[in-house]
């Protein structure tokens, strides 16, 4: 049986009564429930189902299949019984304003680029169209600020329903070749005309507002993000707690974020290079003090130690070190409850650090790997580090190429 769609004929029609033709069970645990009668929109070209209620009972999404409409539910309902189906007006509104202004802004980029909609689509947040060809930032902007104008200037917006046979006689948008029987048409005063299956107002103005948020290329053409009305005004004022959250962070005001933020970085790339240079001379006292302090092991010399920096020093301390060639030099950095390793060999050294890693990772369970030459990781280790560093020297005492 098939089911009256009250939101073709009047989109401010949100309640009605209706007589149940069916309700069956869903998988989910709600109930698709079918009625003779709906003010709800069914999900379908590009556009979001209406919610609202059912005798109270939340309707959580309606889709159409074969002719009807079906309400997902969240209890059941009686075939034969009446009911009465309210939509919620606010989600209404806001989709209406995303389809309406969908078609403002996809008439626009036609009009003044020839730039064809092939795709158009409307999630909770954001709705997108894409275009059959790239466009400029100039150009986007220029269909926004079009598109606006449409709005502001209030114009009528005209549904109508023709048969199929009479679409080749109308300046259409968009040409469907498919379409049989009658065919709902939406045409805006401007110049705007396009088949269509959603919900619009009957005057623009109720868009409130189109706003680009970006666009980006996407196959030989572009997709347009953007939002309208109501889900601008909500963009937007998140945008701005951000903004202002920011600048005052900054100390700036926020139409000085940008150069605020700049300023920081520019301080942090100072800060960084003096780090680095300061890591450097580190590492160069590091490795002179530890040079005299290695262990004769079976053809190199040992060399363990616990530095009290980061893993930048250890790796730069262990190069400077590994100049000599019979080196084989274990950095540890000591970092969230157990330590960073750094393990290097000089060009000669019986030990190479792959063969390394694999003995800290039998003794200690250590992770990490490397190449022959270089490797590094991290382990666990409960004791003292003077305890560690003894038992790291026993384990690679025996040392030798292994394979």
């Amino acid at each position: 049986m098939g089911c009256k769609k009250l939101y073709l004929e009047h989109m401010d029609v949100l309640a009605c009564t209706a007589a149940v033709t069916a309700c069956t069970p869903r998988r989910d645990g709600g109930f698709d429930v079918e009625t003779d009668r709906t003010p709800l929109f069914p999900e379908g070209g590009g556009q979001r189902s209406d919610v609202g209620t059912m005798d109270g009972a939340r309707i959580l999404h309606c889709r159409e299949e074969n002719g009807t409409v079906l309400h997902t539910v969240e209890k059941p309902f009686a075939p034969g019984s009446t009911v009465r189906i309210e939509a919620d007006g606010a989600v209404r509104r806001l989709h209406t304003q995303q389809h309406t202004g969908e078609h403002l802004l996809s008439f626009a980029y036609r009009k003044l680029f020839g730039a064809e909609n092939i795709g158009f689509h409307m999630s909770e947040t954001l709705v997108t169209i894409d275009l059959d060809r790239m466009l400029t930032e100039d150009e986007i902007a220029a269909g926004e600020a079009y598109a606006n104008e449409l709005v502001w200037s209030d114009r009528a917006v005209r549904i109508f329903t023709v048969d199929a046979s009479a679409l080749d006689g109308l300046p259409l948008r968009k040409k469907n070749e498919t379409l049989t029987g009658d065919v709902r048409i939406v045409e805006i005063e401007g110049g705007e005309m396009c088949t269509c299956c959603g919900t619009h107002f009957t005057h623009t103005a109720p868009v409130g507002l189109i706003k680009v948020l970006e666009h980006a290329r996407c196959k030989q053409g572009c997709r347009v993000t953007f939002v309208c009305g109501a889900l601008a005004l909500r963009h937007f004022a998140q945008e701005n707690r951000e903004l202002r959250r920011t600048a005052a962070r900054l100390s700036a005001k926020p139409d000085a974020v940008f150069d605020a933020v700049c300023r920081k970085e520019a301080q942090l790339s100072a800060l960084q290079a003096a780090l680095r240079q300061q890591n450097a001379q580190l590492a160069a006292l590091y490795a002179e003090k530890l040079a005299a302090e290695s262990t004769a092991c079976a053809g190199f010399r040992l060399i363990a130690a616990v530095l009290p920096a980061g893993a930048e020093v250890c790796r730069a301390a262990a190069e400077r070190l590994c100049r000599a060639d019979d080196v084989f030099v274990v950095l540890l950095s000591a970092e969230d409850g157990g330590f960073g390793y750094v393990c290097m060999a000089g060009a000669n050294c019986p030990l190479d650090c792959r063969t390394a890693a694999k003995k800290l990772r039998e003794a200690f369970g250590a992770r990490g790997g490397g190449s022959e030459k270089a490797a590094q990781g991290r382990l666990s280790y409960a004791g003292e580090p003077s305890a560690l560093l003894r038992e790291i020297r026993e384990v690679m005492a025996d040392g030798g190429r292994q394979n």
